[in-house]
């Protein structure tokens, strides 16, 4: 039902949501109302990994695939922080998170339930707040060749690790994302 259901006309997408719990006949413990799947996602991953091998994905294909059935249990919790939507996105990188939230909805009707709910409502909402956000060291508005103009110091593991402790610091707020303010924290580690 969730093929039928899925609002994407994209081929990968629609694959995933026919197999996306594939995996559930692996796992499946107990019967009735107490019957669980824990980890299903992960055994249907792997065998949505070979399937794309054997139907001759491409390996961006296969990919795509992968990420979409691995993470299709996403939580979508009004309590979740910033740090954990922001994992979800790296998880299932930017580009896959409208085939995710396609692959969601037809899952969502699939099993009887409304097309949304105010938590997945919320959670896209909370989605386009945090990508505004930097995502990695990349995003920052300073790079590596600024650390060691300012410190004196030569390339090698030093400088990472002067900009992944700045980029904790952005991601936890605690340091804003504006190029003067970590130039002045750059040079506040000179001492």
């Amino acid at each position: 039902m969730s093929l039928k259901n899925c609002p994407s006309n994209d081929p990968i997408v629609r694959l995933a949501a026919l197999i996306h719990d594939v995996g559930k006949p692996v796992v499946v413990k107990g019967e009735g109302e107490s019957q669980t799947f824990y980890n299903h996602e992960l055994v249907s991953a792997g065998i949505a990994r070979k399937l794309a091998k054997n139907l001759k994905f491409s390996k961006k294909e296969a990919e795509r695939l992968n990420i979409l059935v691995r993470w299709h249990m996403f939580t979508v919790d009004d309590r979740q922080t910033d740090s954990a939507i922001r994992r979800f996105v790296r998880n299932v990188g930017k580009e896959n998170l409208e085939d995710m939230l396609a692959l969601r909805t037809g899952d969502r009707l699939g099993g009887g339930a409304k097309e949304t709910s105010w938590r997945l409502e919320e959670f896209k909402k909370r989605l386009g707040e945090v990508q505004i956000q930097p995502f990695s060291v990349t995003d920052l508005k300073i790079n590596g060749r600024d650390v060691m103009e300012i410190l004196g110091i030569p390339p090698g593991p030093k400088v990472g690790e002067i900009l992944s402790q700045i980029f904790k610091e952005v991601e936890d707020q605690k340091l804003k994302n504006e190029r003067e303010v970590q130039l002045k924290k750059v040079k506040s580690l000179k001492m």
